[in-house]
């Protein structure tokens, strides 16, 4: 397996323009010890060409001896409004040519969709991932033709359940369709078992997403209440250094390993007090955990 991060581990910084896609893989080559990079489609310029950016991006990456894991795609598919369902199915398939320039023969769609007021209150989930289910069909068929694989993410507060992942896989039911897996997301977003999760999906796994938190069951002090979040479960996490947390990253790794998964694992995780020296930490954790892995 190889050792990645998601560009989404800059994100306050990108969000305040104090670095750029560039910088980010710049300071993922030279500054960790990253075998791969994972851009995200929400962070290109705007007023430039995405294919020039992603063509300067390749030659950045190619020269820095970085791979291009996977690119990353936000996906909306707006079930209940077919001109914008449409225009997302097209421009998921227009984001392929993306990839291809990148180097990378997986994309990641999020299985997102935006909901009109009348269906927001109770939403008719089984329409909703059917529908989002073919157009991720139509995508997949696409890609299929340029070799490139679609992994669905569980993201998300209405479609990333480890039963609705499962269906999502069964209803697209194409060979290069699979899983995206964002360990953590089950137990943190949906107060689910984040191992027996990631051991019901990881013959499916095409990408993976490594985030790490600090876990504890009883409610925090007072004091320390604004560093901890609530899970659906009554449990209580804070953002960890990935790899120093309680999140069970051996575990999980050696489930994909004996999984048969090789591909690679990326950091998703930053401290917002330290974001360039948790990245460091982060990767070099993520190496060791894999190296060490790998080698019982």
């Amino acid at each position: 397996m190889k050792a990645g991060v998601c560009q989404w581990v800059f994100n306050q910084l990108l969000l305040d323009e104090a670095i750029d896609t560039f910088g980010c893989i710049k300071f993922v080559g030279e500054k960790t010890e990253a075998d791969c990079f994972e851009p995200l489609s929400r962070y290109w310029y705007a007023d430039d060409s995405i294919e020039d950016q992603a063509e300067r991006a390749r030659e950045l990456m190619d020269e820095l001896g970085l791979e291009c894991s996977c690119y990353t795609l936000d996906s909306d598919f707006a079930v209940y409004d077919e001109d914008r369902f449409d225009e997302t199915v097209a421009d998921c398939i227009l984001a392929l040519d993306i990839a291809e320039i990148l180097g990378t023969d997986t994309i990641r769609l999020d299985p997102r969709t935006s909901l009109p007021e009348d269906n927001a209150q109770k939403p008719d989930l089984a329409f909703i991932l059917r529908r989002v289910c073919e157009g991720m069909q139509e995508v997949t068929d696409a890609a299929a033709g340029r070799g490139i694989i679609v992994g669905v993410e569980n993201h998300g507060r209405l479609l990333g359940r480890t039963k609705q992942v499962a269906e999502m896989i069964a209803l697209v039911d194409r060979p290069n369709f699979g899983v995206n897996i964002d360990f953590t997301n089950f137990r943190h977003v949906y107060g689910e078992d984040h191992i027996e999760a990631t051991r019901q999906l990881a013959e499916y796994v095409v990408h993976a997403h490594a985030k790490d938190f600090y876990l504890r069951t009883e409610e925090p002090p007072a004091d320390e209440r604004d560093d901890w979040i609530e899970t659906p479960a009554n449990e209580w996490i804070k953002r960890a250094i990935g790899g120093e947390g309680d999140m069970q990253w051996p575990t999980l790794f050696r489930i994909l390993r004996d999984a048969g998964y090789d591909g690679t694992i990326s950091l998703e995780i930053s401290l917002p007090e330290d974001i360039f020296g948790s990245v460091q930490k982060g990767v070099a954790n993520l190496k060791r955990i894999i190296a060490e892995v790998e080698e019982e």
